[in-house]
């Protein structure tokens, strides 16, 4: 399989952690020491016409953008694969939605629901739909944490743990046009690894889905009762697992492909926020100038995060120029582990530039 052209969507402008700490009246350098996230993006639902407001909006600009990009008609795609936790309703599916808004017809579509594996678990899903007989496809990643927040925009009665989920995720898009020749320019998929460990294990992450009589009353500050939170995370179960489940996945990718891993010129480590990232990539072994991050300046984007790093690690490689050897083509280790019930994920990666007199498109 080859990833042929990629895209990246970021709705709005950057919020900083100023914005936040105005907006929630928190400290700015209480957040920034928190997440280590410098700003993130949000959707505006009652934003301008034809600016993304919702999941299914970030992923039909990015779906669209990527197209554009590699400039195929959508007649062309076999199979349409999305991957979200953040759907905007149960029915439709978002993925239908999105088929129709880019004009996608008579094809298989498929909505995976998913955490930070998503956009991995949709290339493994894409991988054997080629290896059936399918030539091309669209992959795309995509989340919102509008439905997160208060449904009256009150902020003030969350919970600090809900403040810093505030702070940590942000919203975006990813997608990859998927090819079923390895051969050619692009991203050549070497190994694509994808396994559950949560056999036994609590989950860490959780997000709720609640039916019409909405979020239950539960325990609050100071005896009072509050609707329960959509979403809640085990930061020290994350913390303390996280670094190590990187480590397996990295070890298994360079013992498959036999790259040592200072050979390595990319890694993109798992991203939860910009101080844990940082804790991941020293655990791993991984240096400054090999690793590509980005959640400290987009969020965590959840299932658009892998999307996103690999445009920042495909504008890494054009600026870089040389990369590696002649023929050879630049190599690239994708980490990710889903801590909402232990999904290990990675991929390697090696990257081939387009012949020197074909003219190159920017994905952004």
């Amino acid at each position: 399989m080859r990833l042929t052209a990629l895209s990246e969507v970021l709705p709005g402008e950057p919020v900083t952690n100023r914005d936040m700490a105005e907006r929630f009246g928190l400290h700015e350098k209480w957040l920034e020491k928190m997440t280590g996230n410098r700003s993130r993006y949000f959707c505006d639902p009652a934003g301008p016409e034809g600016t993304p407001r919702t999941t299914g909006d970030l992923a039909t600009e990015a779906g669209r953008r990527v197209l554009e990009a590699a400039g195929t008609d959508p007649s062309a795609l076999d199979f349409l694969v999305l991957t979200t936790a953040s759907p905007d309703e149960l029915m439709p599916a978002t993925v239908n939605v999105v088929a129709d808004r880019l004009g996608l017809n008579d094809l298989p579509t498929f909505q995976l629901t998913s955490g930070c594996a998503g956009a991995l678990t949709g290339l493994y899903t894409a991988r054997s739909l080629l290896a059936g007989g399918l030539r091309r496809g669209l992959v795309i990643g995509a989340d919102s944490v509008v439905k997160l927040w208060p449904g009256d925009g009150d902020t003030r009665r969350a919970r600090p743990a809900e403040l810093a989920n505030f702070a940590l995720f942000g919203d975006g898009a990813g997608a990859a046009l998927v090819e079923a020749d390895s051969s050619g320019p692009g991203f050549a998929v070497e190994h694509l690894l994808l396994r559950t460990t949560g056999k036994g294990r609590a989950p860490a992450q959780v997000v709720r889905w609640y039916g019409a009589e909405g979020a239950p009353l539960v325990p609050g500050p100071n005896g009072t009762e509050v609707r329960e939170p959509m979403a809640h995370e085990d930061y020290k179960a994350i913390e303390s697992r996280v670094p190590d489940l990187a480590v397996t996945v990295l070890n298994e990718l360079t013992a498959v492909t036999g790259w040592k891993l200072p050979e390595v010129d990319y890694v993109l480590p798992p991203q939860l926020n910009g101080v844990m990232t940082e804790k991941i990539r020293e655990r791993m072994g991984v240096t400054e100038q090999q690793a590509v991050s980005c959640v400290a300046d987009t969020g965590n984007n959840g299932n658009a995060l892998p999307f996103i790093q690999l445009c920042r690690a495909l504008r890494r490689i054009e600026a870089d120029g040389a990369g590696a050897p002649a023929g050879d083509g630049s190599r690239v280790l994708v980490t990710t582990i889903e801590s909402s019930k232990w999904v290990l994920s990675g991929m390697a990666l090696r990257h081939r530039p387009a012949a020197p007199d074909r003219e190159h498109r920017d994905v952004r």
